[in-house]
């Protein structure tokens, strides 16, 4: 009789269940008539156009750091030089950041200091340049490149026809530039269109073939073009940007400063007509290092038809200034990219970029999230059933393997 009457609980047990089964089958059934809405909320981290995430230490890495509302890019080449562009700001928290995350960057030594190959110094702005006290006190750099804009403290010019800056940290800086050079062999280089810096076995014919070969390009400054504040010789900083492009094994990444409007008028004039010596196709690049913190005067849209970023990246902090811009994150959509390609230091952290000694694409962050794998509704429906079946019927599955084991043990 009590053999009976559990086989009778367990059938009761079984029909209650596969009725919930049924119902929840059902339910997942229903949800065709909301497909759409489904598959958008459970693929909301889908980004079909994401780079790879595994970075080739042994190619080209781009590090953009976050360090709050500034700009501080480190640039590893192949071949082992490092390039610092822009240092992050003074301020303590700003340069806290930076002056760590060097830190990890694997440095070779010469007469036991630390070498920086290449420092770029875009403009005079502290954001930028901010944290180049550190690095001249506690790195031997080899080379220095900077706009030629003088330091006066009185604001004349020390050179007839050149821009200044009254700036006291640019001073400051200036003045270690100066010992560093005087004292320690660095090379100052004045930033200009034309200028190249690139892998000693450089072959513009191999450059795409051969891992071991890279090429920065600047386009601007533009010679001669003078931006001043009104009648003076106080130069308006941010548009002596310098508009760079690195290259290596086919993928080309651009890096703009602060340039704004003005500055990508000029560029593209000069993308148009040829003065560059390529074809517009050649400034279709991959990377795009977003101009002035994503303001709405720098990326206009005549500059991003030509540019064609697939991966944008912006260095912002908390700020006042609407950095970066719902405008700019709508041109950049415009020209065709996935809005998830816009990475931010400000939401993802600290960012790298690396491209594979094959050429390959790929991207890391501190804070980036991302599925490659979409799901249709008909397999979102199967994989929620097969787990509803578990959490339904494993307990059944359990209690009658119990009773079977309890059943055997006492025939024995």
């Amino acid at each position: 009789m009590a053999k009976q009457t559990k086989e009778k609980k367990l059938k009761n047990d079984l029909a209650i269940r596969t009725i919930i089964f049924v119902f929840v089958v059902l339910a997942l059934c229903c949800t065709f008539f909301f497909q759409e809405n489904v598959e958008n909320f459970v693929n909301f981290a889908l980004n079909k156009d994401a780079p790879e995430t595994v970075i080739d230490e042994n190619g080209l890495v781009f590090h953009f750091v976050d360090v709050g509302q500034a700009d501080a890019t480190i640039i590893e080449f192949p071949t082992g030089e490092v390039m610092v562009v822009d240092c992050g700001h003074y301020t303590s928290t700003s340069s806290q950041k930076f002056q760590s995350y060097l830190e990890t960057i694997d440095l070779r030594y010469e007469n036991g200091e630390k070498v920086i190959d290449y420092l770029v110094l875009t403009h005079p702005d502290s954001d930028h340049i901010g944290g180049a006290t550190y690095v001249f006190e506690n790195y031997l750099v080899k080379n220095c490149y900077l706009p030629q804009i003088y330091y006066s403290e009185d604001g004349t010019s020390p050179v007839a026809g050149t821009v200044i800056s009254t700036d006291e940290r640019y001073g400051e800086i200036w003045a270690l530039l100066e010992n560093e050079v005087e004292n320690f062999g660095c090379i100052k280089t004045y930033t200009t269109e034309f200028l190249t810096i690139k892998s000693q076995n450089f072959s513009k014919d191999q450059m795409n073939e051969n891992s071991s070969m890279w090429l920065v390009e600047f386009f601007t400054p533009i010679t001669g073009a003078h931006y001043t504040d009104g009648n003076t010789n106080l130069a308006l900083t941010n548009e002596y940007s310098p508009i760079m492009i690195i290259s290596y094994m086919g993928k080309k990444v651009m890096l703009t400063g602060d340039a704004g409007e003005t500055v990508e008028i000029d560029f593209l004039k000069r993308v148009v007509d040829g003065t560059y010596g390529y074809p517009i196709s050649y400034f279709d690049i991959d990377v795009l290092k977003v101009g002035h913190h994503g303001s709405k005067y720098s990326s206009t849209e005549e500059f991003l038809s030509v540019a064609m970023p697939e991966i944008a990246i912006i260095s912002v902090g908390n700020n006042s200034y609407g950095h970066p811009a719902s405008e700019v994150i709508d041109r950049l959509a415009q020209t065709g990219m996935n809005e998830m390609n816009i990475y931010r230091t400000d939401r993802n952290g600290n960012i790298a970029i690396g491209i594979s000694q094959s050429g390959v694409l790929s991207l890391e962050g501190d804070h980036v999230q991302y599925t490659l794998v979409e799901f249709k509704l008909w397999q979102i429906i199967l994989i929620a059933a097969g787990a509803s079946a578990i959490i339904i019927y494993l307990p059944y599955v359990v209690k009658v393997v119990k009773i079977h084991k309890k059943a055997k043990k006492l025939k024995i």
